[in-house]
C-alpha cells in the first residue's frame, strides 16, 4: 500500500469537527455621530411680580400663560457601548418659536403680555439598550434658553420688557431605528425646566417703583430626529 493511501486512510479515521456558529454580535451604535431634529413643542410661563409698582399687576402677583410653537436644531454626541446597553453624551442647540400674547388678567384689561421662547442647548447623558438596530434610551442633563418677555399698556402707551437667558434641567427619552449602519432615524420627547429669572428689571413708570418681574418657564416637546453614525 502505498504512503499517499495509508494517509487517506487515516485521515478517514479522524473524528469530524463541527465549525462553531457565528456568534450572535449586536449591532454598533459606538463612536460619533451628528445629526438634526425637527418637531413641537409647548411651554408653560409663570412671572411674578418682584418689584414695588403695581403698575401691571399687584405686588407678589403670579400670572400664568402658555405657548406653542416649533422647535428645530442639531445634535452632536458620542456613544460607548457594553454589549447590548449604551451609554452616550449629546449636545444639543436648537432655534424655537414658543410665542404667545394674552390680554392682562388685572382690571381693567388693558394691558397685554407677551413671552417667547427663542432658543435651547442641552447637554445630556444618555442610557439605552440595542434591540439589533433599535436603540430606546433615557437622557437627562443641564438645559439653557433664552425667554423674551414685555408687558405693554395700551392706553398710554407704556411697555417694560425684557430678554434674559435661563439655566435649568431637562429630561426625557426616545428611540432610534438604523436604517443603513450609518443612517438612523428616530423620536424624542423632552421635559425642560427653565429656572426662574430677573427678565423684566426697567426703570420706574410710576412713582410707586420700578417694574420688575421673575420669569420662569417649562417647555414639552417631541421631534423627529436623524443622525449619521461615523466610522460604522
Amino acid at each position: 500500500m502505498s504512503a499517499a493511501a495509508v494517509e487517506f486512510a487515516a485521515a478517514a479515521d479522524l473524528p469530524y469537527v463541527k465549525s462553531p456558529p457565528p456568534a450572535d454580535l449586536p449591532a454598533s451604535w459606538a463612536g460619533f455621530y451628528l445629526g438634526g431634529q425637527v418637531g413641537y413643542g409647548m411651554d408653560s410661563v409663570r412671572w411674578r411680580n418682584l418689584g414695588a409698582s403695581t403698575f401691571f399687576s399687584p405686588l407678589n402677583a403670579v400670572t400664568r400663560d402658555s405657548g406653542s410653537g416649533v422647535i428645530g436644531g442639531g445634535q452632536l454626541g458620542y456613544n460607548f457601548q457594553y454589549n447590548r446597553f449604551v451609554f452616550g453624551v449629546e449636545g444639543s442647540a436648537s432655534a424655537a418659536d414658543f410665542d404667545r400674547s394674552f390680554a392682562s388678567p388685572y382690571f381693567p384689561a388693558t394691558d397685554v403680555w407677551s413671552s417667547k421662547l427663542t432658543w435651547l442647548t442641552t447637554v445630556t447623558g444618555r442610557v439605552g439598550y440595542g434591540f439589533d438596530t433599535w436603540l430606546p434610551y433615557i437622557k437627562g442633563g443641564f438645559a439653557a434658553g433664552n425667554v423674551e418677555t414685555s408687558i405693554r399698556n395700551n392706553a398710554v402707551g407704556v411697555i417694560s420688557q425684557g430678554s434674559a437667558v435661563h439655566a435649568g434641567w431637562t429630561v426625557g427619552g426616545g428611540v432610534e431605528v438604523k436604517l443603513t449602519r450609518q443612517l438612523s432615524l428616530g423620536l424624542e420627547f423632552m421635559h425642560t425646566g427653565l429656572g426662574r429669572s430677573t427678565d423684566i428689571n426697567g426703570p420706574q413708570i410710576v412713582p410707586r417703583g420700578p417694574e420688575s418681574y421673575g420669569v420662569g418657564l417649562r417647555s414639552n416637546s417631541i421631534t423627529a430626529r436623524f443622525n449619521y453614525l461615523f466610522g460604522q
